[in-house]
């Protein structure tokens, strides 16, 4: 019966270890903001505002198509057809399990840049960076000029970034947060291409107009 007792108990501080192990190492799995992408939000204020805006601090970007989004840039030929209107995942983020989508990053070529109107002012906060830039509660989206030595052309690339994070914010916190990760992937993408004159915000853009804008 003793002997019974020992083994039973054995058994259980065995399975104990192995599960205190292995939510370790579920605690431990993914990759940090900082590392996400091609590293594009390794500055920590960068990475402070994709982790609050994703809900989490570890990630999967499996999914995501730099390459490819790049490549498609390159090639751009001043017009859009059907099928960019959405452009390249060039940085799509799970979370670190892989299931579900948290924040993406699209890239595309655009023909017309949205500026800030009476309309669209009540329901957006427009920003100083690039062409034009507005940031909503789920959305932000950042318009700004490449011009490339190779290929040489001067192209307009619009920076989109979808939010589909259950996280609770503040709507001028969403906006502020996601107008900040757009901006440092904008930069990134245009630093990979040579753009110059693009005219992106070095640190974090500020309000200009909008709902949270100055008053």
């Amino acid at each position: 019966m003793l002997r019974r007792f020992n083994v039973a108990t054995v058994g259980i501080a065995l399975l104990c270890l192995v599960t205190a192990c292995s939510a370790d190492a579920g605690d431990d799995s993914g990759i940090r903001a900082g590392e996400a992408c091609g590293k594009f939000a390794h500055d920590p204020s960068v990475e402070s505002a994709l982790t609050k805006i994703a809900g989490t601090e570890r990630f999967s970007d499996h999914g995501s198509e730099p390459k490819e989004a790049l490549a498609t840039l390159r090639a751009s030929d001043g017009k859009v057809g059907a099928f960019e209107t959405m452009g390249v995942p060039n940085c799509l983020l799970r979370p670190a399990a892989g299931k579900g989508r948290l924040v993406t990053i699209y890239f595309r070529e655009a023909v017309v840049i949205l500026k800030a109107n009476s309309e669209s002012e009540k329901t957006s906060t427009f920003y100083r960076t690039g062409a034009s830039a507005a940031s909503e509660e789920r959305v932000s989206s950042i318009y700004f000029h490449c011009r490339m030595a190779k290929p040489k052309k001067d192209i307009v690339v619009n920076a989109r970034l979808e939010r589909e994070s259950k996280v609770k914010l503040s709507g001028k916190e969403a906006a502020d947060n996601q107008m900040i990760v757009t901006n440092a992937a904008a930069r990134n993408v245009a630093q990979q291409l040579g753009c110059q004159g693009t005219d992106l915000s070095a640190g974090a853009p500020q309000a200009v107009s909008g709902v949270y804008g100055p008053r």
